[in-house]
């Protein structure tokens, strides 16, 4: 059951976390991209929050990794 509280509240701060990284690189848009990245990571790194946004993605994949692997037999 601990494992389960603790695979949700990654989880949830992993999706609370990219979501605002996500607005904060739509509100500050990049005037120009390249194709191969796209604008949002264009704009995610114009804003140095490369390091928050991997940080958040994380937090999401191992919040998701615990609560898959949680032992159903309990």
């Amino acid at each position: 059951m601990k494992r389960l509280i603790k695979g949700g509240f990654l989880t949830l701060s992993g999706v609370i976390g990219v979501i605002g990284t996500m607005m904060v690189a739509m509100q500050n848009p990049s005037s120009a991209w390249e194709t191969p990245p796209g604008r949002m990571v264009t704009s995610i790194l114009e804003n140095e929050m490369l390091i928050p946004a991997i940080l958040f993605l994380l937090l999401l994949v191992s919040g998701l990794y615990i609560l898959l692997t949680e032992n159903k037999a309990d």
